[in-house]
């Protein structure tokens, strides 16, 4: 799996594009600036937007390459983004220290999903919030991103009992049109949440 990503990483160009996704740039414009955490961040473009507008910035992922790209990109941008390596199975944290959390198309097997998310859930400070926009299990259908196994998709029902530990402020499923670099193109279906600790 690590070499699927260093190769995406590796091809010319941003694999998701240089701008952030639209339901994470929404909520970035429409929160007070604190602490956030990008888990599986790629390439940097939802954690350099959050920079930008005056987030303190953690991101992690898998590659390394990933890593590279991002940094470059942070630079580019004028801003510092704090970005590391590490699998999403080993993450620990801290409690209580950030003030939001986005999850960005991350996609992982039930069964490893249920330690993850009590670490993020963990990390988050009272009161603070995790968004997330997925692919649906009705993704399947579609041909513009995403995995192609039901296990790694998602419902509503499996994002509410995935987080019961918060309490939705808001979640959707709908279509959607995607327009993020060369993976993410075309018409999709996707979930769309917010949580509070």
């Amino acid at each position: 799996m690590k070499s699927f990503w260093d190769e995406r990483y590796s091809e010319p160009g941003l694999a998701y594009g240089p701008d952030p996704n639209l339901f994470i740039k929404s909520f970035l414009d429409k929160h007070e600036p604190g602490r956030i955490l990008f888990p599986a961040e790629g390439q940097g473009r939802n954690a350099i937007y959050a920079a930008i507008k005056g987030w303190k910035v953690d991101a992690f992922d898998y590659s390394e390459i990933a890593r590279q790209k991002a940094l470059q990109e942070s630079e580019r941008a004028g801003v510092q983004i704090n970005y590391w390596v590490e699998k999403l199975q080993t993450f620990s944290s801290d409690s209580s220290i950030y003030d939001a959390i986005a999850l960005c198309y991350v996609h992982i097997a039930q069964e490893e999903r249920k330690l993850f998310y009590e670490s993020l859930i963990d990390a988050l400070k009272p009161g603070g919030l995790l968004v997330m926009e997925a692919f649906t299990r009705t993704q399947l259908a579609y041909r513009s991103g995403g995995p192609k196994t039901e296990d790694l998709l998602y419902t509503e029902e499996i994002v509410e009992d995935d987080f019961r530990l918060l309490e939705t402020v808001f979640i959707q499923e709908l279509k959607t049109k995607l327009n993020e670099g060369k993976y993410h193109v075309g018409e999709a279906h996707v979930v769309r949440y917010v949580g509070r600790k």
